[in-house]
């Protein structure tokens, strides 16, 4: 078969057991990573053995390393492989849907991502992670992604080689995928997979303090090069506050506009994602200019209704209030 299942596995249980045979039984290649799961598991590792390839080493080092490491693999274990499916060993992904990711790869598609709806039924610790990285995500990266926290994912292993390259041991190194992916004009294509939360996740080993620090942290490091942009405009913006007020305030909020999108699009292409095939897409284009439209006509009307407030308090108050507006207009444009 030219499609592996990817099983990342740390300390598993009885589920992974389930997953693998149902998988085996489906006729998928199976390539099995433990990452440093310890002697206590070893038996749970050689019972799959018959039915996957399994990969070891001594170590925990996180699901991004585990991933890698398989990737790095794959070939060599796989030559005939043109896909695989990146699953979670404690059940949470069903057969149907890693078929249905299978069946979508073949039609051409080369990165899929599998994408969950949250009901209130699912834990309030991946409700509220989810939907502040969902915020988070799209506001650095200009898209909309329903669900981004998924590790059901398919690729065409053309992708592999640039994505051994980006960073992330543990679970912040999924977010990555889909920062690096959308840095380079990457087609994301997303399928709704079933949301199955076995008791409330508790064989989940994400940390729902450190793992999120992580994932979010990696974002706004990916997106660095939007935040100094920023932060110069800011300054711009205050020295000229101080200089002009209001006066020039038009050419002002213009000139500052165009310097920090040029700045970040210099140290994006140059810096951060220097090797990378980055590329500005016309859709964020389109988008700085609607963005740039929001920020005069709410400039105007903050000035026509309090004319006392500074320039400065007015910039920072219209950037929060465009930055909400940007969400909800990616999100309605995602749904479309």
């Amino acid at each position: 078969m030219d499609t592996v299942i990817m099983i990342p596995a740390y300390k598993p249980n009885h589920l992974m057991l389930e997953t693998v045979g149902q998988l085996r039984h489906e006729g998928f290649d199976i390539l099995i990573i433990d990452d440093g799961s310890g002697e206590e598991y070893k038996d749970i590792f050689q019972k799959v053995s018959g039915d996957a390839e399994v990969l070891s080493y001594p170590k925990n080092h996180g699901k991004g390393y585990a991933l890698r490491y398989g990737m790095e693999r794959l070939s060599e274990i796989y030559p005939d492989c043109r896909y695989f499916i990146t699953a979670d060993a404690d059940g949470q992904h069903s057969l149907h849907d890693i078929i249905n990711i299978c069946s979508e790869l073949h039609t051409g598609r080369s990165f899929i991502l599998g994408t969950r709806t949250l009901t209130k039924d699912a834990p309030l610790r991946s409700r509220f992670g989810n939907s502040l990285s969902r915020f988070i995500f799209t506001i650095a990266s200009g898209c909309y992604l329903s669900d981004n926290q998924t590790g059901l994912r398919g690729f065409s292993t053309e992708h592999i080689e640039w994505m051994l390259r980006i960073g992330g041991n543990r679970y912040e190194y999924e977010m990555n995928m889909l920062i690096f992916a959308v840095k380079q004009r990457i087609r994301i294509d997303t399928i709704p997979i079933e949301t199955i939360y076995i008791d409330d996740n508790s064989s989940s080993h994400f940390n729902p303090v450190l793992d999120t620090l992580r994932i979010h942290k990696r974002i706004f490091v990916s997106s660095m090069a939007s935040i100094i942009a920023f932060l110069v405009s800011l300054y711009l913006i205050l020295i000229a506050s101080f200089l002009t007020g209001w006066e020039h305030w038009a050419y002002i909020v213009y000139s500052t506009s165009v310097s920090s999108a040029m700045l970040s699009w210099v140290l994006n292409r140059f810096v951060w994602y220097h090797g990378f095939n980055f590329r500005c897409e016309r859709r964020l284009f389109f988008l700085a200019i609607i963005r740039f439209i929001l920020y005069m006509l709410v400039m105007f009307l903050l000035h026509s209704l309090l004319p006392v407030v500074p320039l400065f308090i007015c910039y920072v108050v219209t950037v929060g209030l465009v930055v909400v507006a940007e969400y909800f207009l990616l999100k309605a444009i995602a749904s479309m």
